[in-house]
């Protein structure tokens, strides 16, 4: 079952007062980002059958609670090219699979609507850095620890994620970054104490993606910041939670653990 929380609801958490939510149940519920934006959204699926929403115009968070929380979060943010954005294979099974090591799962649904791509990757870091700050205000009342929230995108959510690790302020930094098969925004201007990276993606998606990925890379390393990166053989753009019998079926092997070592799960 999911729930959306009535406004009031969240006027009370914005006022900050302490309210009971359902975590021990572990029931999804949203939350909406921005309160002065117009509500709409088309829902769609893909020619493959994936669930998908266009014309999103109020960014929501999706919370999913872990059953056991470890007190890790992650923002997840589905990609779509800024038209659409992909809820299943790069939004909810990724919040699933995230919930089973513990980490509490928050599904970013960004503004997509029918603007030029360049406002729609402004406005994506927006909710991006909103959707950070946001949850690091909540991380008592949702079993969080506020020094170990990261986010994950896929594709344009990779854009976001990667713009979100380097446009960041002191209340939306996050604490660790996850872009896969990104492509970055430019300038990369990386920040002394940038968040850890962790990078993935294949090597027979589009070239820009290579080069995108491996000077990101070099930046980070620049700026001594920490950083991981995985490509993969085959499995073109867009692989996300599938398995599709392809090397880059084994990313998440290797996310979960760089999460083990930076102590953002258990090792056991």
């Amino acid at each position: 079952m999911h729930r959306t929380l009535p406004f009031a609801a969240v006027l009370v958490f914005t006022a900050g007062m302490t309210a009971s939510l359902p975590l021990s149940a572990a029931e999804p519920f949203t939350v909406p980002l921005r309160t002065d934006l117009p509500e709409s959204e088309e829902k769609g699926m893909s020619k493959g059958g994936d669930p998908l929403v266009r014309k999103v115009t109020r960014p929501t968070l999706m919370v999913f609670p872990a059953d056991k929380p470890n007190g890790t979060a992650m923002i997840v943010a589905p990609g779509g090219g800024w038209e659409v954005l992909m809820m299943g294979y790069e939004g909810t099974d990724a919040a699933h699979w995230l919930n089973k090591h513990g980490v509490t799962a928050i599904v970013l649904k960004y503004r997509v609507t029918l603007e030029t791509r360049e406002a729609g990757q402004k406005t994506s870091i927006e909710d991006g850095l909103a959707a950070v700050k946001y949850v690091r205000e909540r991380a008592r009342e949702w079993k969080i620890d506020p020094k170990r929230i990261g986010i994950m995108g896929f594709s344009a959510g990779a854009y976001l994620a990667a713009g979100v690790a380097m446009q960041y302020t002191a209340e939306s930094r996050p604490d660790f970054a996850v872009p896969v098969y990104a492509v970055t925004p430019k300038p990369h201007t990386v920040k002394p104490d940038a968040p850890p990276l962790f990078l993935a993606f294949a090597f027979d998606d589009q070239q820009r993606f290579l080069d995108d990925n491996v000077q990101l890379l070099s930046d980070w390393k620049k700026a001594g910041g920490s950083a991981e990166m995985h490509v993969f053989e085959n499995g073109g753009h867009g692989f996300g939670m599938k398995t599709l019998g392809k090397a880059s079926d084994a990313w998440t092997a290797h996310l979960l653990e760089w999460m083990k070592r930076r102590g953002l799960v258990p090792s056991h």
